[in-house]
């Protein structure tokens, strides 16, 4: 448990660092921070009652005289927020990282802790809403928003303050974050190439998530997906309890006869060979069905009943940025999604076209991160082979992660165009946003996918249609 009284965040407006903020701002403690720049999540602090400074300065930290800084772990030493921490290592105070926070927290619970490549947010999402259906009272941090639509008085935005038995917690892999977690339970979505800023190839990344599984108790259990063959790699070397999920293939609960419609899908749940009941969603494609299962599985090794399992599917609405309608514009349905690794660009695509199968769609992905699209560039042109009419912007560069790799959209464009794909390049937001009106008309769903700041063009779009 973290005993300091008054903490201060640097760089409080990420995802991560919200929801913790609001969990030990309910739990009591005197909570305040900086960000680069003002956003609604920042609003929402402030609305809590945190003081936040929009801007970095060394004075933030000697006015607030915190006994603890929690600090993003974008806070390299070539980003602005680093004088902040500059100032408290000169002041002796203690520093930990978000990641460190984390599981500084959830130690002494019942940890159930969400990892993998892709997934992580709605599968956490998903689980939190499940035990809160079920009374249990969980403690649980999103890696994203909930919907207003499954939002209570509890459970709102990205975190819930719950009692001290169960806590949900997304595991991320980068750096290999997920190692300050120490949860009973962990739930493996997939596992793909990623961060290779970072991890040296595929075994490097398969090692990690071992390491992190065999941290597990004796009595501990990995949960992992059936469909994926490294998860299953890396599942099947665990020495703890074991519990597998799936579509495709036998698993301990499976998604049996899926069914996909405009506006929803639904599946047959089986449990250890035992139809125990169908479920209807609506939020689409099978990269949902999955992340449910994943979810789905942790509940039932936790006793929850499946009619309560059934109900809270039903209601899922979905998280901010995965597969979001954020408005229309000239009547055309507008969708934000957080694709930026080419197995959820390709999932998104897929769930698209199957969610709307008989609309022209427009995509628009803007890459994230100059080395992963640089390192996955194939595996890119892949997935978006997929689409037929596409925008790409120019490549997001982040912030203390890129270093002169050569590599641009307009590479993208070229060999999407040699694949017969209608595939044009935007030099920036401005350009992205006066294409994207100028063809609105002749398409019947716009999606905007991307890690970065596109997510800021698709509601302008609808807030100035």
């Amino acid at each position: 448990m973290i005993q300091a009284k008054n903490i201060y965040f640097i760089g409080i407006g990420g995802i991560g660092m919200s929801a913790l903020a609001r969990l030990l701002l309910g739990r009591g403690h005197n909570i305040s921070g900086s960000d680069m720049r003002d956003s609604a999540t920042v609003q929402e602090l402030i609305a809590l009652g945190i003081k936040v400074h929009i801007g970095h300065g060394e004075d933030n930290i000697t006015a607030s005289q915190p006994e603890l800084v929690i600090y993003s772990e974008d806070i390299t030493p070539e980003a602005k927020g680093f004088v902040e921490l500059a100032k408290a290592q000169d002041l002796n105070i203690k520093k930990m990282t978000y990641a460190e926070a984390l599981g500084e927290i959830m130690a002494g619970s019942f940890g159930i802790s969400v990892t993998g490549t892709n997934g992580k947010s709605t599968t956490t999402a998903i689980l939190g809403l499940i035990l809160e259906a079920a009374d249990l009272d969980p403690t649980v941090i999103v890696g994203s928003k909930l919907s207003p639509k499954n939002s209570n008085e509890k459970f709102k935005a990205n975190a819930r303050l719950g009692g001290n038995k169960y806590f949900v917690a997304e595991a991320d892999e980068y750096h290999r974050h997920m190692m300050s977690q120490k949860p009973n339970v962990i739930v493996l979505t997939n596992v793909a190439e990623d961060h290779l800023d970072y991890y040296k190839d595929i075994i490097d990344i398969k090692n990690a998530f071992s390491e992190f599984i065999a941290g597990l108790p004796k009595d501990g259990v990995v949960i992992y997906n059936a469909d994926d063959h490294n998860s299953i790699e890396v599942g099947r070397a665990a020495t703890c309890h074991k519990l597998t999920f799936g579509i495709h293939h036998y698993a301990d609960v499976q998604a049996v006869n899926v069914h996909t419609h405009e506006g929803g899908q639904s599946f047959d749940v089986h449990f250890k060979d035992e139809n125990i009941g169908r479920v209807t969603m609506s939020v689409p494609g099978a990269i949902n069905v999955s992340n449910a299962l994943g979810a789905v599985t942790a509940a039932l090794h936790l006793g929850v009943a499946f009619p309560i399992i059934q109900k809270t599917l039903e209601n899922f609405a979905g998280i901010w940025r995965r597969f979001e309608k954020v408005g229309e514009l000239y009547s055309v349905p507008v969708i934000s999604d957080y694709a930026h690794h080419p197995a959820g660009v390709a999932a998104t695509i897929q769930a698209t076209k199957e969610f709307f199968p008989d609309k022209k769609i427009l995509f628009v992905f803007q890459p994230h991160h100059r080395n992963r699209t640089k390192k996955l560039l194939g595996e890119f042109i892949e997935a978006l082979c997929n689409a037929d009419d596409l925008i790409l912007p120019e490549i997001y560069d982040v912030a203390g992660r890129e270093h002169g790799e050569d590599i641009s959209s307009v590479q993208l464009v070229a060999e999407l165009k040699n694949r017969q794909v209608r595939a044009q390049f935007a030099a920036d937001l401005a350009e992205t946003e006066r294409m994207v009106r100028l063809a609105a008309k002749d398409f019947g769903v716009i999606v905007m996918m991307g890690a970065g700041d596109i997510d800021l063009i698709a509601r302008k779009l609808v807030k100035n249609a």
